[in-house]
Parts: structure tokens; C-alpha cells; sequence
């Protein structure tokens, strides 16, 4: 596959250091968004598609770049987990694709997916007040988050437990449009069984994922009960 046309023009020192055999080069001109993410850094660029009817679309994207190597078979399960997440909370999660390519020079693999226009982050506790006035002003947001937590809920209590990946204080957001979007891709599940796969001391990093996770869990519960109409 080739993405884009044509990339939106731009500084020469905002071009990417993306070796990607498949990503047509004018698609590398981009910013570094974020560096903070256990798995891949995160550049965000346009590109612009013309038509032979003389038509065109215009889309903008972020590229996730993996800081691992990935083989076919963590690709197959990053794919089915981003899958489920998005079989299950629809358009709450950005549509993605996930991508093999050789990227400098080796076999491996990058996720685009559309940007989303973070505004307010809505699971961080700092902003709990600020949040529960946002939810009250914005039913449709209210909806989806209400929607968000009781499949959280029932993915941890049901058939193989996971616990959604909250950790990433900027994985669950409001965008500029007043909906709310989970934009993680990479291991979008911590799954509590493998605390002591190996049957000795338990994976503390792990622990401390699932922990915080499942406190902001509850603290997204309890701003929608304090965000409910009032009579």
C-alpha cells in the first residue's frame, strides 16, 4: 500500500526520520506529538488525495512508530485486540491500520490511524470538577463514556478478564468536538492472569498498569454519577 498522494507542505526539520518502505515520502513531512509512550512515538501529518474526476480528499493522520520490533505474530494480536476494542465502543476509537513494512531496513511494523483533536482530558482526576460540568453540558459525551466504563467493567468481570489500558493518562480524551475517543493502539489490554504466568514473583510493572488503571476505572464511574441531570 502507498499513503497519501500528496503530504502537506512543511518545514524541512518537521520531516519525520521514518524509513518506511510502503509510506509514499511526501507523507513524511510531520510533527513529533508525543515521545511518551511505552511502545512507539507518535508523529501527526495531512495528506491530500486527487481524483481522475477531479475530486479530492483531504485527511489528516498520525503515524505510531514502533520503538520494538514486532513480528507476524504480536501484529496478528495487536490487530485482534484493536479490533475487539473497536467492535465494542464503535466510534469512540479512531479507525487504525496496522501495517507491515520494512522500516529501517527490517521486517516490522507501524499503526496510521485519524488524528483526533485532543481538547480535554477527561480521565485525569485534576480535572474532575471540569469534567463532571463538560459530561452535564454534553449528553452525547455523557453517553459515551457511560458506554466506555460498562464495557470496561464487563470486559474485567466476563470470560477471559482484561482490564483496559488507562494507564496512558492520554488515552482516554475529549476531542474539539465534545466526544469522547480512546486513542491507544498498542496493548490495549492488561490481562490479570499473567500477573504470575511463570508461577514466581508477580510482574510489578504490570501490577502497578492494572492498578491505576482499574482506580481511574473507577474515577470515570464516579463522574458520571456526579454528572447525572438534575430534576
Amino acid at each position: 500500500m502507498t499513503l497519501g498522494e500528496e503530504g502537506v507542505e512543511g518545514r524541512e526539520e518537521d520531516r519525520p526520520a521514518l524509513d518506511i518502505a510502503c509510506l509514499n515520502p511526501g507523507c513524511r513531512r510531520a510533527a513529533l506529538i508525543s515521545t511518551t509512550g511505552n511502545h512507539c512515538q507518535v508523529w501527526r501529518g495531512s495528506c491530500k488525495r486527487r481524483f481522475r474526476s477531479g475530486g479530492e480528499s483531504y485527511m489528516e493522520f498520525v503515524i505510531k512508530y514502533p520503538l520494538d520490533s514486532y513480528s507476524d505474530a504480536d501484529v496478528r494480536i495487536l490487530a485482534r485486540q484493536y479490533e475487539q476494542l473497536r467492535d465494542a465502543l464503535g466510534n469512540i476509537v479512531p479507525r487504525a491500520m496496522f501495517v507491515i513494512s520494512c522500516i529501517d531496513g527490517q521486517p516490522n511494523m507501524f499503526v496510521v490511524a485519524r488524528a483526533v483533536n485532543v481538547w480535554f482530558n477527561i480521565a485525569n482526576p485534576r480535572n474532575r470538577e471540569e469534567a463532571i460540568g463538560l459530561l452535564r453540558e454534553n449528553p452525547v459525551a455523557r453517553a459515551q463514556l457511560a458506554h466506555f466504563v460498562n464495557t470496561a467493567y464487563k470486559w474485567r468481570e466476563g470470560p477471559n478478564p482484561r482490564v483496559i489500558d488507562l494507564y496512558g493518562l492520554d488515552n482516554l480524551v475529549m476531542d474539539n468536538q465534545r466526544r469522547i475517543r480512546f486513542v491507544d493502539s498498542f496493548y490495549v489490554f492488561f490481562f490479570e492472569d499473567m500477573l504470575h504466568l511463570l508461577g514466581g514473583e508477580p510482574d510489578l510493572d504490570l501490577e502497578e498498569k492494572i492498578a491505576v488503571s482499574l482506580r481511574r476505572l473507577a474515577y470515570l464511574d464516579d463522574i458520571l454519577v456526579q454528572s447525572e441531570p438534575h430534576d
